[in-house]
C-alpha cells in the first residue's frame, strides 16, 4: 500500500509517517521506479504499535528503545510491563502533584471568601514596595533652587 492508504487507515497525515520514517521507526519496504512508498502490513502493525505507545504517553524516544530492545532480543513481555510501571509511576507522581496544588487553590479561595465575607477589600495584585523613608532631606533636583526658610 502507499502513504496515502497508509496514513487513511491510521487517520494521520501522511507527513507524520514521513517524520516517523525520518526518524528511523517506521520503514516502506520499497520505493516504486516513480518513487513512492510502498508499505506492507508488518509496516502498518509497526505504525499501529507507535500510534498507540504515542497515545498512552510515550515519547520517540521511550518508543524507539523499546523497539531497539525487541530488535535486539525480541518481543520481551517483561521490558514492555517495566516501561508501562515507569510510565504509571511517573503519572501518578504527576497526579499527586496536581491534587496538592488543587488543595492550595481550594485554600487560597476559602481564605479570600472569608476575607470579603468579612468586609475586606482583597486586591490579588502584588504589593508595590514601599520607597525607602529616611530621615536626610532629599537633594536639590536640578534647576530647582531650595529657599531657605525666613526666621520671623
Amino acid at each position: 500500500m502507499q502513504i496515502g492508504e497508509l496514513a487513511r487507515r491510521f487517520a494521520v497525515a501522511p507527513s507524520k509517517i514521513r517524520f516517523l520514517e525520518d526518524q528511523g521507526l517506521v520503514q516502506p519496504v520499497r520505493r516504486t521506479q516513480a518513487g513512492y512508498r510502498e508499505y506492507d502490513e508488518s509496516s502498518a502493525e509497526a505504525l499501529g504499535m507507535i500510534l498507540q505507545a504515542q497515545s498512552l504517553g510515550f515519547t520517540l524516544d521511550e518508543i524507539k528503545g523499546a523497539l531497539a530492545e525487541t530488535k535486539s532480543h525480541g518481543l520481551r513481555r517483561d521490558y514492555l510491563i517495566g516501561q508501562i510501571a515507569r510510565k504509571l509511576s511517573e503519572l501518578d507522581r504527576h497526579i499527586a502533584q496536581s491534587q496538592e496544588l488543587r488543595a492550595r487553590l481550594v485554600c487560597a479561595s476559602k481564605e479570600l471568601k472569608t476575607r470579603m465575607k468579612n468586609g475586606a477589600n482583597c486586591d490579588t495584585r502584588p504589593a508595590a514596595p514601599s520607597p525607602l523613608r529616611t530621615n536626610k532631606p532629599r537633594p536639590a533636583q536640578r534647576g530647582h533652587r531650595r529657599i531657605p526658610a525666613i526666621a520671623g
